[in-house]
């Protein structure tokens, strides 16, 4: 089996290991009636992968401006626009870190690399409620684009911890919710996903759950990492899933902060 690059505005594909079952749509966020904003992530470790899934355009550039959009609950791909004071950067050349004020209706950043998975990351002031979001966006578009970044609300992802184990979000690690489908946006049930983590928790009948009372994705397609050790700057770390497929999701992290993943796979 192969990885490779899917054209659709999701993501890209990670090979799996087995043919897949196919439930429903994941009840995923509709742009026809709702502010959307929808991460992407290449293939990357899977075996059998060419290695071309997370093909960029080398060093070339692009201005981009954007906004903000507050998540408003656990699927984290829907919200209304964040009116808040906030501090949004993604990758430029070499590696570093561009950076520009949003004043609660967008912002401007300048020399973003093009590429198929360029991890933005959103730091909202103080006080909002809201907590430091990544989230990898396709920013190959070939002129200056509009693009919506989203910050997750601290509340929610507290409820996550309380619903799922008793434990509390400690600052000082990192929370990944990782939600797998299909190439047609169906979602993949029966996947069971690898990180250490204090928590492992998986969405199940309109709530989550920790692994002593289910191991593997339900018709959501969604799983939770919490309290990931993490250190003060971005770093990778894998995800390895099993069962219903057989790949593996690079996702960057930080302390205090959710990395928000859709991951596409394909048999």
């Amino acid at each position: 089996m192969r990885a490779f690059v899917l054209p659709v505005s999701l993501g890209l594909c990670l090979a799996c290991g087995q043919k897949l079952d196919h439930p429903e749509l994941a009840p995923g966020c509709d742009p026809a009636v709702m502010r959307c904003t929808v991460s992407m992530m290449p293939a990357t470790g899977s075996p059998g992968g060419n290695g071309e899934g997370g093909a960029g355009s080398g060093d070339e550039v692009a201005a981009f401006t954007g906004d903000i959009l507050a998540f408003n609950d656990d699927y984290f791909d829907r919200g209304s626009t964040f009116t808040g004071m906030a501090q949004v950067s993604a990758t430029g050349q070499s590696g570093a870190r561009v950076s520009a004020s949003y004043d609660g209706k967008s912002f401007q950043l300048d020399s973003v690399l093009k590429d198929a998975a360029n991890w933005f990351f959103t730091v909202p002031d103080g006080g909002s409620g809201m907590i430091p979001t990544l989230m990898p966006l396709d920013t190959r578009a070939t002129t200056a684009a509009m693009l919506s970044v989203g910050v997750a609300n601290g509340s929610v992802v507290d409820g996550i911890f309380l619903a799922s184990s008793g434990t509390e979000r400690a600052l000082d690690r990192a929370q990944i919710v990782l939600r797998v489908v299909d190439e047609k946006r169906r979602s993949v049930t029966g996947v069971t996903g690898k990180l250490t983590a204090e928590v492992t928790s998986y969405r199940a009948a309109g709530s989550w759950v920790g692994v002593s009372n289910q191991n593997a994705t339900d018709d959501s397609g969604m799983l939770f990492f919490g309290n990931v050790p993490a250190g003060t700057a971005l770093s990778p770390v894998t995800v390895n899933l099993t069962g219903a497929v057989t790949a593996s999701v690079e996702v960057t992290i930080v302390a205090g902060a959710i990395s928000v993943v859709t991951a596409v796979v394909s048999p």
